[in-house]
């Protein structure tokens, strides 16, 4: 009983004295509990807590431990440690408590109090979140455009992307260079279906501008990467260029700097098609904008970069690597390519290994590991022509930068595979 006082908690209210264990107000006991201690001051016998907190900062007056006096004083203090010490005592108080309708109202209540979310908002979360993601692999997601948004502003994104390459692009040519020739028919057959007979667009598709972001990216890949490979034959500097003008990179390239909004075309999102073609496009802008180092640079950074970390061996593929090898010593005039075993392990087991090394007049020239003897001298005469072309791992990578800018672009073609020799290559610069 709570002093001299008889009441039921469902008869008690806020802040006053029921007829609970110890003494203690359940009925907005709690609630009061997170700004102020609703019990009167003489029962903090069994706060000891409380009385602590309160006692240590010196909230109470000596002498009014007890009556209304002593309450007052505690109500009126607004120190963290007190309200968090009350706080404390109410919450093990209303755990204990068997109210169970006014124990859920106060714990939520409190919870809010102090940004605490409720025991179902986590289960909750998980639960949309689950469903969003068996949404989106059943194809059932709707995915909606940026434009569609109410703040959207093309010309601020325009700008804003000009911006964020650090590049001055037209501003009707960028328009152009991202307006796919499908758009143009929705938005004229949308016209047509609205009753207007003429619609006559003054807009221009990036078809042309495309052809010519192609041809400046086919020059200057050409021209930097036999300055890079001197030593590579024309025929890998081929299969390098074909890879950087490739659907997958020229679209890769163009989601990574942010086109996938600022398309205008009839699907969405764009296809790899279309946006390999508008970051053609834009290649193609920057090249009547911008003076040609500036371009050159532009695509050195976004397109050639594409080949860092790459193995050239993946990208060009040789066909018959023994033989090639056996043709370019016999040109050469020295002796054939010999395959000779220098370990094996596991034979007979399902994890076998044969190291294999290839040798012309007793030099070594490459080594290679395989499962079987075949796929080892395989890999040792790869590994021959990496050394004779130098695209090792341990060869200089490629020049960015200012030490980019340094190497001149070379515009007549490397040597042939059919005609490389070794005495060709000797008086070859490299980088």
């Amino acid at each position: 009983m709570c002093g001299s006082h008889a009441l039921t908690p469902s008869e008690a209210g806020p802040g006053q004295p029921c007829g609970a264990a110890d003494g203690r107000c359940i009925k907005g006991g709690w609630l009061m509990a997170a700004k102020l201690c609703p019990v009167p001051y003489k029962s903090l016998e069994t706060h000891g807590t409380t009385q602590a907190a309160a006692a240590k900062h010196g909230c109470h007056k000596e002498g009014s431990l007890s009556g209304e006096g002593g309450r007052q004083d505690f109500q009126e203090c607004r120190h963290p440690a007190v309200i968090m010490a009350a706080a404390l005592t109410g919450v093990r108080l209303v755990l204990r408590s068997s109210c169970c309708t006014t124990v859920n109202r106060a714990i939520s209540s409190s919870a809010r109090v102090f940004g605490i979310k409720s025991r179902w908002v986590a289960p909750l979360y998980k639960t949309l979140k689950h469903r969003h993601i068996k949404m989106k692999s059943l194809g059932l997601m709707p995915v909606n455009k940026r434009s569609e948004f109410i703040e959207w502003n093309y010309d601020a994104e325009l700008y804003a992307f000009s911006k964020r390459l650090q590049e001055e692009f037209d501003g009707d040519a960028l328009r152009e260079a991202l307006t796919d020739a499908s758009y143009i028919a929705k938005e004229t057959q949308r016209q047509q279906e609205l009753g207007v007979s003429d619609p006559g667009l003054a807009m221009n598709n990036n078809k042309e501008l495309a052809a010519r972001g192609e041809t400046v990216i086919t020059e200057y890949c050409f021209g930097y990467l036999r300055a890079a490979f001197p030593l590579l034959p024309e025929e890998g500097i081929s299969a390098l260029v074909e890879y950087c003008q490739s659907e997958d990179v020229m679209s890769a390239v163009g989601y990574g700097i942010g086109l996938r909004d600022l398309v205008l075309c009839e699907e969405h999102p764009p296809s790899s098609s279309t946006m390999a073609r508008c970051f053609q496009a834009i290649v193609g802008v920057l090249s009547v904008s911008s003076p040609a180092p500036r371009c050159h640079a532009f695509v050195r950074d976004f397109v050639v970069a594409q080949l860092v970390g790459k193995d050239i061996d993946t990208i060009w593929k040789v066909e018959n690597p023994m033989g090639v090898v056996a043709d370019i010593l016999h040109q050469s005039g020295r002796g054939e390519p010999e395959p000779r075993l220098i370990f094996q392990s596991g034979q007979e087991t399902i994890q076998a290994v044969y190291h294999v090394g290839v040798y012309s007049d007793k030099k070594f020239m490459g080594s290679g590991y395989g499962e079987t003897v075949e796929t080892a001298v395989k890999e040792a005469a790869h590994d021959a022509l990496r050394k004779l072309f130098q695209i090792t791992d341990s060869a200089s990578p490629l020049p960015f930068g200012k030490d980019a800018d340094v190497v001149p672009l070379k515009t007549e073609a490397n040597i042939s595979l059919d005609n490389w020799s070794i005495d060709k290559t000797k008086n070859i610069i490299t980088c």
